[in-house]
């Protein structure tokens, strides 16, 4: 079974999220900013996909990637975000930098269809990993 991570600080959409992600199969560990997601990604090992926004309190999608580069364990990452693309840029290339496994990014509103469709991408890119 796969293991998705949803860190997202707009309740309404991350629980949209994990609805549709457990119907279709997936764990899924919630966090509400950057800070938790940390914290639960390191708890745990295997492989799994995280969907960071970029723009969430205590600590956002960017300054996350640094630490996430440091975990031990095979992670496939996709930015989340309502706002701006430079911000969004910025972080996609940062994570590239620092090697971890960038997918396209979730701009919201996400439809259930799309949705469903990235799970299915990401679940065979976790296979593979």
């Amino acid at each position: 079974m796969s293991h998705i991570y949803v860190a997202d600080d707009n309740t309404e959409f991350a629980e949209f999220l994990a609805t549709v992600a457990r119907r279709e199969g997936w764990t899924v560990s919630l966090c509400s900013n950057g800070i938790e997601l940390l914290e639960k990604l390191k708890l745990e090992d295997g492989p799994a996909f995280v969907l960071v926004d970029i723009n969430m309190p205590e600590m956002n999608g960017i300054e996350v990637i640094d630490d996430m580069s440091e975990i031990d364990r095979p992670l496939r990452v996709r930015f989340v975000t309502g706002g701006s693309d430079a911000t969004l840029l910025a972080a996609k290339m940062i994570a590239s930098a620092r090697s971890l496994s960038v997918g396209r990014s979730v701009f919201k509103p996400v439809t259930l269809d799309a949705f469903r469709k990235l799970l299915k991408e990401e679940h065979a890119e976790l296979a593979a990993l």
